[in-house]
């Protein structure tokens, strides 16, 4: 191997999921079971990220997510109901009183 090791962190591209810094107690239960959600299937092996960008926070990327059983991640969170559709702008909230 002569490749350099990078580490960075990558938001997934085109979703929004419940914050581990939660709002609400129903907001971090969401966060918690989307954690769990995404640490399985990135547990599926040989993870691919492509067509990478800036996000725009400093400090992460935003990037399409494969792995080996699963060829978009984003796509497998939302159909799982993990997540919802994002594409920057205002972000609901997650709690009961939040507007979506």
């Amino acid at each position: 191997y002569d490749g350099l090791d990078v580490a960075t962190r990558v938001r997934l591209r085109g979703i929004d999921a419940a914050e581990l810094k939660a709002s609400c107690p129903q907001e971090l239960q969401l966060a918690q079971a989307a954690t769990v959600a995404l640490r399985s299937l990135l547990g599926q092996g040989d993870v691919v990220i492509y067509n990478i960008g800036p996000d725009k926070y400093q400090g992460r990327v935003v990037a399409d997510v494969a792995t080996t059983k699963t060829e978009n991640v984003s796509a497998a969170m939302l159909a799982s109901g993990h997540a919802r559709a994002y594409n920057g702008g205002h972000r609901g909230g997650w709690c009961a009183n939040a507007s979506r």
